[in-house]
């Protein structure tokens, strides 16, 4: 089986639900100015920071995920400005994500927060990692082990929307809301 090498060493997820982007919007590997997949002299491909388990599902780099039996489970969290209080409707979907977890041999959970543009970096870097710890303990609460858990804070990276600065704050803060965010993506097997 092919196996491809790794550009980054962190697991970016940037699967999105709720129509706020899908695995469609990001090719995980490196394109030539020709739109063919960049290979290296052994014949693997060369991974984005965008790679994910299951943006590479079914692309022929990677057919030995697609053939592991491996499942990839993705959902998002959403925050209000400047909170790493997970909101009813996220708890609600992690709620739903640890219940398709049943009967999943989990091999590991990233939890990776965002912020939207506004504030400092300093500070967004360190309220990404908070909202991912969050999402963390949640999940560590509802009975997922610890262990299986990593986390990442990324700050105002992989925007999922772009708002024009014209109007009022408040416009510019509820435009922004889709990127202040965590998305937790799970990669594990089927208990036989």
């Amino acid at each position: 089986m092919k196996k491809t090498l790794a550009l980054s060493a962190a697991l970016a997820a940037l699967l999105a639900t709720s129509g706020m982007a899908s695995a469609a919007d990001v090719f995980p590997y490196v394109k030539s100015t020709t739109g063919q997949t960049v290979m290296s002299n052994y014949d693997l491909c060369w991974r984005t920071g965008f790679w994910t388990p299951a943006l590479a599902e079914g692309i022929e780099c990677d057919a030995d995920i697609a053939n592991s039996g491996k499942i990839v489970l993705a959902a998002d969290t959403l925050f209000d400005l400047n909170s790493a209080r997970v909101k009813p409707e996220g708890v609600k979907m992690l709620n739903e994500l640890v219940a398709r977890m049943s009967g999943l041999n989990v091999e590991v959970v990233m939890a990776t927060g965002y912020t939207d543009i506004t504030g400092p970096a300093t500070f967004n870097q360190k309220l990404s990692e908070r909202r991912a710890e969050a999402v963390k303990s949640y999940m560590v609460a509802q009975g997922v082990p610890a262990d299986k858990i990593q986390t990442e804070g990324k700050a105002s990276a992989d925007p999922v929307v772009t708002c024009e600065q014209t109007g009022t704050k408040a416009d510019l803060v509820a435009c922004l809301a889709p990127n202040r965010r965590a998305v937790v993506e799970v990669v594990g097997t089927r208990a036989q």
